[in-house]
């Protein structure tokens, strides 16, 4: 199942939409416009909740906490020290990994070490677009929030790195 993320661009609440191969949409996602805890929801193309996760504040490892409507829940964070390398998700036994994380560029394997997702980023759209391809069609719903979670990491980081630094005249 091949899938794509695609951020609106003029939206208040940070909406994206994660469309099919026939560009049609399976999810939405949408933040709420302002939230200390990065609050975000994501439905199925019914209109019915799949997930809902939100940031740990404060924290400087980018820690977030997904709540599936299943029952299943998992923990998202950043590690320090192998950033690029890898992140696990204790909780579903899955490792993202390859070779770049957060430049969206990375397989996800699941505890028997099989690839059940891959995922690439387009990098000349203006919309900033994911795409994902979701070998194990069993989990969608979780790769698809364990995706989000990543896209919101990346724009984190984004934000971060463009906050001039104050620097004093001398």
């Amino acid at each position: 199942m091949k899938l794509r993320i695609k951020a609106k661009i003029l939206s208040v609440h940070e909406k994206m939409d994660v469309l099919d191969e026939n560009d049609e949409v399976a999810y939405r996602v949408s933040r709420k416009a302002i939230s200390v805890h990065d609050k975000t929801r994501i439905e199925n193309a019914a209109g019915d909740e799949v997930a809902s996760f939100h940031a740990k504040v404060p924290s400087i490892h980018n820690i977030y906490y997904v709540e599936m409507a299943n029952g299943t829940s998992f923990t998202m964070k950043e590690e320090l020290t192998h950033l690029r390398d890898h992140i696990d998700v204790e909780e579903l036994g899955w490792q993202l990994r390859g070779r770049n994380v957060l430049a969206f560029d990375f397989g996800v394997f699941d505890a028997e070490d099989r690839e059940i997702a891959t995922a690439h980023r387009k990098l000349a759209t203006m919309h900033g677009e994911y795409d994902i391809d979701v070998l194990d069609e069993s989990v969608v719903d979780e790769i698809v929030a364990l995706f989000v979670v990543i896209t919101h990491i990346i724009a984190l980081r984004q934000e971060t790195a463009t906050v001039p630094v104050n620097q004093s005249n001398n």
